[in-house]
């Protein structure tokens, strides 16, 4: 029986690291009606033994875990526990069904009975809050005694005893180290799950068996040494038997140790504070400081009950006049931390559109006391997300002046890109959107966007992304324009991409761009030539007929002259090597 050294620095450390947490949760207590001293609880799991005895037959496994704790906490952090905890462990024989004398099977009959451990302990409690959330966690190590009876096995074959095993029936000090997870889900009540470690500290095994023949034993256990051949299990004859002896006079001990887990359910006796009444009747003034009071505001989307980030919220005196400011995290909570005693007014404000608003009254403030509202966004419109990145990279795009056009109405809105490509937009339900981008030096693809059989009671935000192709004197933009054999007729499909290029011209009105169509290297030149100046001179009207001046876009057929691999002439290449060479190319003219 040797220390698990492994398993009790892993708890060492994860008793450190709730440590490390509370430094930097330490101001986030959980909500003050929550708060009482002492509370009642009790759990049910499992218990894993991990007994380390030198047994070969013999093995112990888990079974039923149940306590039930009573916890008194003096501050919000600190308390202590008294704790009575009942192990059940279950002794499991290795043998099977019969065992072999000479190549004779004959059958084992078995008696055991389980191995109860019942321990009390008391010991010191630190809970710490994760933030301003209804979840804590809690770490308590408890010392104590323990009793332990039963685990006693016998079995027998042919005769003769094949496994005995005298268990315990003593008592030992022990510990015990809990570290739990709680959820408060009402005032009085919390739900949690555990994980402990447990070890009883030179455990005397017991003299006595208490199966079988029953009586006075020298030994604490033996068992038979067996072959496996010619049969498995043979008593190997004449072996001496492997056994573990035990003189009364000098009993043998060892520590024994176990891990588990459990579910709990807590009940917390008073504290919870009946309404606005008792609130003002326990507070005073002048028994408080007038400032350094926490104020923690959340702001939902009210049809899907969502926690909304990046909602600006502001704290303003009775004279409008804003106190404080600031802007939700990912889990649509903003605190502030040092708010004077006095009548408040919380407004917020999720892209440009209004929450509802809350107000704070001076009679809520007290000594540690957290006050906490919360604003709902009730608009009934859907949000857009974007983000525009560059296709070269997929790095965000910034500065990009993003341009939404409903479909439905033909009203367009516009929002410019920040530093990490991101745009937003309100979206009306039942409707089909067209958004692009538009930078200089910067080809924008189109995307279409749809709240068209969206429920805004499940969905607030609608998500895209928008990418851009560098488009300079140095970058020529691919346009993913596809022809009919032997064809030169734009093609529906191929009509959106030949959009962004029409878009791009007219937000840059003194841009030139040549537009350059290119064939594979099948067919003669003067075919490829021919057919690849008909496709160019077929987009660029198609371009002109979208309103852009014949001046400013020119057509270039190159023919197979411009290949980008190896598949010339006569060179055999597949047929995804050709398609690299048939494209339609944008360049800027910049001379």
């Amino acid at each position: 029986m040797y220390p698990q050294k492994n398993l009790c620095g892993l708890l060492f450390l994860l008793a450190l690291l709730l440590s490390n947490v509370s430094k930097g949760q330490s101001t986030a207590p959980l909500p003050v009606q929550n708060f009482s001293p002492f509370s009642l609880s009790a759990s049910l799991g499992y218990d894993y033994p991990l007994f380390d005895l030198p047994y070969n037959e013999l093995k112990y496994r888990g079974g039923h875990y149940f306590d039930v704790k009573a916890d008194y906490f003096f501050s919000r952090h600190f308390g202590g526990r008294l704790v009575y905890a009942n192990l059940q462990t279950r002794p499991e024989s290795l043998l099977p069904e019969e065992v072999f004398y000479a190549g004779m099977p004959f059958p084992v009959t078995r008696q055991q009975n389980n191995l109860s451990r019942q321990y009390v302990g008391i010991g010191p409690s630190y809970r710490t809050y994760l933030g301003p959330s209804d979840f804590s966690f809690q770490l308590t190590p408890t010392v104590g005694r323990s009793w332990l009876r039963g685990g006693d096995v016998y079995e027998e074959a042919n005769g003769s005893p094949q496994l005995i095993n005298t268990g315990f029936n003593t008592s030992a000090w022990a510990a015990k180290l809990d570290l739990e997870l709680n959820y408060d889900f009402s005032p009085r009540f919390s739900l949690g799950v555990s994980v402990y470690y447990m070890r009883h500290f030179q455990v005397h095994f017991d003299n006595q068996l208490d199966v079988g023949p029953g009586g006075t034993m020298t030994i604490s256990h033996g068992e038979n040494v067996y072959d496996s051949s010619p049969n498995p299990y043979t008593v190997r004859s004449g072996a001496v038997p492997n056994v573990v002896m035990n003189d009364p006079e000098n009993p043998v001990c060892g520590d024994l140790y176990s891990v588990g887990g459990a579910l709990t359910m807590r009940y917390r006796f008073g504290g919870a504070r009946a309404g606005a009444k008792e609130v003002k009747e326990e507070i005073c003034t002048s028994c408080c400081p007038n400032d350094g009071h926490r104020l923690i505001v959340t702001v939902r989307d009210a049809p899907t009950q969502q926690l909304l980030a990046d909602a600006d919220v502001v704290v303003k005196d009775m004279n409008g006049q804003p106190v404080s400011t600031g802007t939700t995290n990912a889990y649509g909570i903003v605190e502030f931390p040092d708010v004077p005693h006095g009548n408040y007014v919380i407004e917020g404000r999720l892209y440009g559109i209004a929450t509802t608003t809350a107000s704070a009254a001076e009679v809520e403030f007290g000594p540690d006391v957290i006050v906490r509202k919360e604003l709902f966004y009730e608009d009934l419109r859907f949000i857009l997300k974007g983000v525009v990145r560059n296709k070269r990279d997929r790095s965000p795009e910034p500065n990009v002046i993003a341009r939404l056009t409903s479909e439905r109405t033909g009203s367009v809105a516009q929002d410019n890109t920040d530093g990490g490509g991101k745009f937003k937009f309100q979206l009306d339900g039942g409707t089909d959107y067209t958004v692009v981008g538009s930078k200089q030096n910067r080809l924008s693809d189109i995307e279409r966007v749809s709240t068209i059989g969206l429920v805004r009671s499940t969905t607030l935000f609608v998500e895209l992304e928008l990418g851009v192709d560098d488009f300079d004197c140095t970058h020529n933009a691919v346009l993913d324009i596809k022809y009919n054999l032997d064809k030169w007729d734009i093609l529906t499909e191929a009509r959106f991409e030949l959009d962004r290029l029409v878009q791009y011209l007219k937000d840059n009105p003194s841009d030139r761009v040549e537009l350059g169509s290119h064939t594979d290297s099948r067919g003669t030149e003067g075919y490829n030539q021919n057919l690849s100046e008909q496709r160019a001179g077929s987009a660029v009207n198609y371009i002109i007929g979208k309103g852009v001046s014949r001046d400013r876009i020119l057509a270039r057929g190159y023919g197979e002259t411009r290949l980008l691999n190896r598949c010339a002439n006569g060179v055999n290449c597949s047929e995804s090597e050709h398609r690299i060479n048939r494209r339609t190319e944008a360049k800027l003219i910049c001379n």
